[in-house]
């Protein structure tokens, strides 16, 4: 059972420290408690110390008897051990129907019945309640609580004033006691060195007696033997000279006592009677070796104070830097000298948690603060420090001065900014990441999980919490999760992945990719799993369609590759079977051209001919589209003289047509490529233009364009962008054709570093263009 704030033990200590117990009403309490009874208009006002076993009023007005003499009750009396219990305000319109106090004695022994009660609260202990009470039902208003509640701050603040006044009586009495028994020792003598007055201090400090002491030479009873001539010689020369130097000055030097202790005294030697008689020495003593100790210990404590890693400064309440140890050099990069005499707050560029104004409240009220703190270096880098800051009474009692510590914590705070933005990106990648995530105890519980994950498997967070991760992994692979698992705890390695199947929680199975890693905390030990689970379903769905096109795709190869070998002997078959025969007939046909047949015969024979060409023409078309596909398509140039060549050209295509050549032009070609492609020209123009009506040949400082005219239709402007493109022709055309000529004519032209290019007649017609590199 946990113990109750009333009973525990450090705030019944804080209670007895105030020292209120037993003492008289403090004057201050009195005036709150009766301006408390005024301003509320109640009878009864209390400043209750609630101790564990009964509560004591420190300041009371309008009790009855015998409580006011008695001045405390049993808690079997008290509304103000709930306010402690609380600590918070407890307010009471009707006691007899408030379920917390209903049953409580003070109800009809004292008279309360509305009551309203205040923490007192100080030193970080709610010592008590300030309360008013009334002896009828009330309704307190907000303005009635705000001035209690304002009333028992300064109650809480006159206990810490009569707490730090009875401290403050206590040490001036501890020092009065160390000045009653810190008297200085006082000694005279005479010219002669012979003691005339010895005090008791005296006797306590050297341990010879008065009657000892008196008459006898002061250098046999407290002046070492190393220093007893320099102590004559001075007293001879004090006798000779009448004057002594070392009158009115303070002086240390070496003493011995009664039982020879050497130790340091420090003393004031005054000489009176030097004018007219033999003169005597007065001299106060004190024993310094503590003092001696005490500085030595202070030169230890300020090398330990410039030795402390923080930064320890001393300022005036106003900010004033007084002292500013190498602790505070080396953190601030300021050297003393141009720290101290300067504002802490403007040369630091100091920014607070709270407005300035309240720390130095809180500074006067409770005489420390602590908190963080931003500073500014002197390289302008900014450092965040934990300060505390200390006031106590200055070196001349009648100011204060703020002791303030600080250390460096920047690197501590940017760690836990981190930590903290490290943690936010974690959660919000967890929560909102679209890939599964989930956290596994060392048991197999299911410790957290994101969205993600809980819908893959079709259940929600809040359902999964504290699930067995086994029991959601279809059964056939759950042994290699064991398998893996117990690889990570043997230390194998620090993660695995592996692809496997969940069940879904409508029964059938998904696919997923999952990678787990183990955790460990600093010393190794395993702390707990973290799992990325991923969908693959679709994927391995997808990799069995893909397995199974493959299989198509090979047979299909098989198949192209059976094809392209037929391609292959058709090349070969038109190269040489067909071409052989087709130029016997060619020139067979010639010669019987030429042989003066009858008309009839000579015309069959020129049909013969026009046949033949046009066979060769699609042989040489076939074979170029071959080796265009099979991108082998290639072209050894050649310088050509065009004007013949085009005539060749001409003849070949069985066509008429003017030739508008310069007989100086060379083009650098393929030879049977530019013939093949100025046939195509011809022949089209043939076919869809009503014939050439003139070849043309334009050699400027570019390239040669070789240009074939007719007079046709022309080309529709809807085919123009896609001419040259296979299987590219006029649907309405009458003219036969496959639309691979234009095709072929490009390719030819793109393999012997040219192009072809077509533009509308004028008026009517087309112009097709091959342009080549002058050769």
């Amino acid at each position: 059972m946990a113990v109750r704030l009333v009973d525990r033990p450090e705030r019944v200590a804080a209670v007895r420290a105030t020292g209120l117990l037993d003492a008289g009403e403090p004057p201050g309490l009195r005036r709150l408690t009766r301006l408390a009874a005024r301003l509320l208009g109640t009878p009864t006002a209390l400043v209750s110390l609630v101790l564990d076993d009964r509560q004591v009023f420190a300041s009371q007005i309008g009790l009855p008897q015998p409580w006011a003499e008695r001045g405390q009750t049993p808690l079997s009396h008290s509304f103000c051990q709930h306010v402690v219990d609380a600590d918070q305000p407890l307010v009471v319109t009707n006691a007899r129907e408030h379920p917390l106090v209903r049953d409580n004695l003070a109800i009809d022994e004292i008279g309360v019945v509305a009551y309203a009660g205040m923490p007192v609260r100080v030193g970080g202990q709610t010592l008590g309640s300030f309360c008013a009470i009334d002896s009828t039902p009330r309704e307190w208003s907000e303005n009635d609580l705000a001035v209690l509640n304002d009333l028992a701050a300064a109650v809480a603040s006159e206990i810490e004033l009569v707490r730090v006044a009875q401290h403050a009586e206590e040490t001036s009495a501890v020092v009065r006691r160390i000045l009653e028994v810190s008297q200085d020792a006082y000694v005279s003598i005479d010219a002669d060195g012979l003691v005339q007055e010895w005090n008791p201090a005296a006797e306590r400090l050297f341990g010879w007696q008065r009657d000892e002491a008196v008459g006898a030479d002061l250098s046999k009873l407290i002046v070492p033997d190393e220093h007893r001539d320099a102590h004559r010689r001075g007293l001879d020369r004090v006798r000779e000279t009448g004057r002594s130097v070392l009158a009115g000055k303070r002086l240390e030097l070496p003493a011995i006592d009664r039982d020879g202790r050497t130790f340091p005294v420090e003393f004031t030697l005054q000489a009176t009677n030097m004018t007219g008689g033999r003169p005597v020495f007065h001299a106060f003593l004190h024993d310094i070796s503590d003092r001696r100790a005490a500085e030595a210990q202070l030169r230890r404590q300020a090398e330990l104070i410039d030795a402390a890693p923080a930064a320890i400064i001393v300022r005036d309440p106003d900010g004033t830097i007084r002292f500013w140890n190498q602790g505070a050099e080396q953190m601030y990069g300021w050297p003393a000298g141009a720290a101290v005499g300067r504002n802490i707050h403007r040369l630091l560029s100091a920014r607070f948690p709270t407005h300035l104004p309240e720390l130095e409240r809180s500074l006067r009220e409770t005489g420390a603060w602590a908190g963080e703190l931003e500073h500014r270096r002197s390289d302008g880098r900014t450092v965040v420090v934990l300060s505390r800051h200390v006031s106590r009474p200055a070196a001349n009692g009648a100011e204060h001065e703020i002791i303030e510590t600080n250390t460096d914590i920047t690197a501590r705070r940017r760690a836990e900014e981190a930590r903290e933005e490290s943690e936010r990106r974690f959660r919000v990648q967890f929560h909102q990441s679209t890939i599964g995530q989930v956290i596994v105890g060392l048991d197999g519980n299911i410790l957290h999980v994101n969205d993600a994950y809980a819908r893959m498997v079709g259940r929600s967070p809040a359902d999964l919490a504290g699930y067995g991760v086994f029991l959601l992994t279809h059964p056939d692979d759950r042994p290699g999760d064991t398998e893996a698992l117990a690889g990570l705890f043997a230390e194998e390695g620090d993660s695995y992945e592996r692809v496997k199947r969940l069940v879904h929680a409508d029964g059938h199975t998904i696919d997923v990719h999952t990678g787990v890693r183990l955790i460990r905390d600093a010393d190794g030990r395993p702390l707990h799993l973290i799992g990325i689970v991923q969908d693959i379903t679709e994927q391995v769905r997808a990799q069995r369609e893909r397995d199974a096109a493959q299989t198509v795709l090979a047979e299909r190869n098989e198949q192209l590759l059976r094809a392209n070998q037929l391609k292959l002997d058709l090349m070969g078959m038109l190269s040489h079977d067909i071409g052989t025969p087709l130029t016997a007939i060619m020139g067979f046909g010639e010669m019987l051209g030429d042989a003066g047949l009858p008309p009839d015969l000579a015309n069959l024979t020129s049909r013969i001919i026009t046949a033949g060409r046009r066979i060769d023409e699609l042989r040489h078309n076939v074979l170029a589209m071959c080796q265009l596909d099979a991108g082998e398509l290639s072209a050894v140039r050649q310088p050509v003289p065009l004007a013949p060549a085009l005539r060749d050209a001409a003849d070949a295509a069985d066509t008429v047509v003017p030739i508008s050549c310069p007989d100086d032009v060379t083009v650098l070609v393929n030879p049977a490529h530019l013939r093949q492609i100025i046939v195509n020209f011809l022949t089209n123009a043939r076919k869809y233009g009503g014939g050439a009506t003139a070849v043309t040949v334009t050699a400027d400082d570019g390239p040669v364009r070789i240009s074939v005219h007719d007079e046709g239709s022309g080309v529709p402007e809807e085919m123009r962008t896609r001419l040259f493109e296979r299987y590219t022709r006029a649907s309405e055309s009458a003219a036969e054709g496959h639309g691979l000529g234009l095709h072929i004519v490009a390719s030819l032209a793109e393999a012997n570093s040219g192009r072809v290019s077509y533009q509308p007649g004028t008026p009517t017609g087309s112009v097709f263009t091959l342009h080549l590199e002058i050769g």
